[in-house]
């Protein structure tokens, strides 16, 4: 975890997030990034974000869709993030990033 301002629920979702494997966290982040809910939108990372997530899954990179029900793993992380509030949000999407990133990095 990079920030250490950080609430109990977004620390909670951070080390949610950080069991998950590669292509787990890239659906996440994909599917946060794209909801109407999360009030973060960076259209540059999802680009990124989708591109990864085709080369390390190939299922998506035949559909370019992610349908998030076949996931259910990940449906309780994605309503978690959902319920935080606007600030816990940009933090939690910003921890995810730099998660992926470091992950990705090594």
């Amino acid at each position: 975890m990079i920030l250490k301002c950080n609430n109990e629920k977004v620390v909670n979702l951070v080390k949610c997030f950080e069991t998950l494997d590669f292509a787990d966290k890239l659906r996440l982040s994909i599917d946060m990034l794209e909801s109407y809910h999360i009030k973060v939108k960076n259209n540059k990372v999802l680009e990124i974000l989708k591109k990864l997530l085709c080369a390390v899954d190939e299922s998506y990179d035949k559909t370019k869709f992610l349908n998030l029900l076949n996931y259910k793993h990940l449906l309780m992380t994605s309503a978690q993030a959902m319920e935080l509030t606007e600030k816990e949000q940009n933090v939690f999407v910003f921890e995810v990033l730099y998660n992926i990133y470091k992950t990705f990095k090594y």
